[in-house]
Order: C-alpha cells, then sequence, then structure tokens
C-alpha cells in the first residue's frame, strides 16, 4: 500500500491528478476512513445512507477519461446515480463548458476475468480549472460490503487505480425520517428483554448482535449512529 501510494504522488506531480473524495450527502463533509492510516476504507454507513463522490483535480485542462463503477455483486449493496436527467447536474463549473458525463453498463475483461461493470464515465474539457469537476451520489441499498471502483484514464482505461470501500451495516434508522433519534429509540425499547428474538423480522431489526436477545448489547449497536443522518 504504501508503495502504491508513493507511485501515485509521484505521477501526480508530473501529471496532474485526479482524485475521488466520499462526503456526508451535502457534499460538504467527509465521511471519515475506518482508520486514518488505511486510504479509501471508510467507516461503517447504515444501509440506506446517501453519499456523494467528488471528482476533482489539482491542474488544469482536458482530462480523457475518468469513471467511478461497481463491478459485479457490489451492485446488489451499492448504486450510484448522477444528477439531471442526462447526468448535466453532475458536471461541476470547473469541469468546462464542454465536460461530459454518463452512464454506462458493459461486460469488462480484466486479468483473464469477465467482470459485470455499471456506472459513469467522464471527460472534462480543454479549458477545465483544477478542482471539483464531478459529483455522483452513492447510496448504500443492503447491509454488506461494496466497492466503488475509481478509474483515471491518464494511468490505465479499464484497471482501477484504487477502490472505495464500504461497509453498511442493518439500519438504525427504523421510521426511515433520514435521522436516528428518539423515535428509533422507541421502536428499540419496544422489543427490550425479549429473550427469543427468532422471527424473521429480528425483533423490528433491532436484534443487531444477532444473538436472539434485546439487550444492552444491542443498545451498544445503536448507539454507536445517534443523530446520524442518513441523507
Amino acid at each position: 500500500m504504501q508503495i502504491l501510494l508513493l507511485a501515485i504522488l509521484i505521477c501526480s506531480v508530473a501529471m496532474g491528478y485526479k482524485s475521488a473524495r466520499v462526503c456526508l450527502y451535502d457534499g460538504n463533509t467527509p465521511l471519515e476512513l475506518a482508520d486514518p492510516c488505511v486510504p479509501w476504507v471508510y467507516r461503517d454507513i447504515m444501509a440506506g445512507t446517501h453519499l456523494t463522490i467528488i471528482v476533482d483535480s489539482n491542474a488544469d485542462g482536458y482530462w480523457d477519461y475518468g469513471e467511478l463503477s461497481i463491478w459485479d455483486t457490489d451492485q446488489n449493496y451499492g448504486d450510484l446515480d448522477c444528477r439531471g436527467a442526462s447526468c448535466e447536474d453532475s458536471i461541476l463549473p470547473d469541469a468546462g463548458d464542454t465536460a461530459l458525463a454518463w452512464e454506462f453498463q458493459e461486460e469488462r475483461l480484466l486479468d483473464d476475468v469477465l467482470h459485470n461493470v455499471n456506472g459513469f464515465m467522464f471527460s472534462g474539457d480543454s479549458d477545465a480549472n483544477s478542482g471539483d469537476w464531478f459529483i455522483i451520489d452513492y447510496n448504500a441499498i443492503n447491509a454488506g460490503n461494496c466497492q466503488v471502483a475509481f478509474i483515471d484514464g491518464d494511468y490505465s482505461w479499464d484497471e482501477p487505480l484504487y477502490w472505495l470501500s464500504f461497509t453498511h451495516v442493518p439500519s438504525r434508522d427504523f421510521n426511515k425520517d433520514g435521522i436516528v433519534n428518539f423515535k428509533d429509540f422507541t421502536v428499540l425499547a419496544s422489543y427490550w428483554g425479549i429473550t427469543d428474538c427468532t422471527d424473521p423480522d429480528n425483533c423490528g431489526k433491532t436484534d443487531f448482535y444477532e444473538d436472539g436477545i434485546i439487550d444492552i448489547d444491542d443498545l451498544a449497536l445503536f448507539v454507536d449512529f445517534w443523530l446520524e443522518r442518513t441523507n
């Protein structure tokens, strides 16, 4: 990993560096890493959470090709969406007047393995300015793991430069109002003390510890996301 980071930094000095950063849905607040020393692996988020992925550049000028995509079965867990009917609202001013963003889905052969890939491709025009170029929405569909590939055509047209890695945990936002608060705590409390939680719904999906008991272990996992918003 250290060697890869060093190579990227060296190349970025010579070529101009495009990157993908992950923010909460407000587009401003960075999503924390799971470990500050490990890039691109983010802290747990709840299923149902909406994030933004912003593609930026530290250099002016034309960008022939970039991509954000989800591969194979990871598509069961995460989804990418552009903004606007033809992705026009995903193109930010610094990308230039003739910058493009478009959706794609294809089968791709990489390292002798055929992958199902879908996502969005980008191109910045010759008048592009350094700054934020494109914004894409990321949706955590189901609990599980999902990786988003970031491809920079300056390095490779088909092999990801790196993967943005997300882990989705079951939602604590039981009433789906976009925030974990006392209304959701009331749902957890209504099942408190049950010791035979074996129904298919896991006691209203409150058995986070998955031991059939609704107790302090589940409360501890619940409060990890206290007042967290999903959008």
